[in-house]
């Protein structure tokens, strides 16, 4: 892939990562032992994409220190910004590693990944955040259509979070019944 396919990709995948962290941090603040069954779906969603968005930019950074002469051209990132880099991975990894093994461990090991996770998450939500400030004009430049990919995401979530209540929706009372009680 060259560099215009590669930032493209890149760009999408990052917007679909901002909207999908917004949803994961709204569990947060919405309270976190009310949706945790949101929070930890959504994590789960997070994984694929966030493994592209690694491939991506790895990619990027191995043809451009190989000396590929179309990425050479594209020049390096923000020297800032490759500082960040390893330390936005490894929170990365320490993040979504400890919550994956939330799920599977039992004991000790639970206990260490309960005390990783909630660090991790800070230090990734504030690394990530500097990211996309840095990143997000060159990404909605790059990346309409991942605009529009970003809707429907949010959508498709906004539609997920209304099952638990679609049972309402559905089973609505006739309505000569639901009138005779506000008579």
């Amino acid at each position: 892939m060259g560099p215009e396919g590669n930032k493209r990709l890149t760009a999408a995948v990052g917007l679909t990562l901002v909207v999908l962290t917004g949803v994961e941090l709204l569990t947060l603040l919405l309270g976190l032992q009310r949706f945790l069954s949101w929070h930890v779906f959504v994590g789960f969603v997070l994984l694929p994409p966030l493994g592209l968005k690694l491939a991506s930019t790895g990619w990027r950074f191995m043809r451009y220190y190989a000396r590929n002469e179309a990425y050479r051209l594209e020049g390096p990132p923000q020297l800032a910004m490759r500082m960040l880099a390893p330390l936005l991975v490894a929170a990365t990894v320490f993040l979504f590693g400890s919550g994956i093994a939330m799920g599977f461990v039992h004991g000790a090991g639970l206990t260490v990944a309960r005390r990783v996770h909630g660090p991790a998450a800070a230090a990734w939500t504030i690394l990530l955040g500097v990211h996309a400030l840095v990143y997000l004009p060159r990404a909605l430049r790059s990346a309409r259509v991942a605009i529009a990919l970003a809707t429907i995401v949010a959508g498709a979530l906004a539609g997920m979070a209304t099952l638990p209540v679609d049972h309402d929706w559905l089973h609505l009372p006739p309505k000569h019944e639901h009138d005779r009680g506000h008579g």
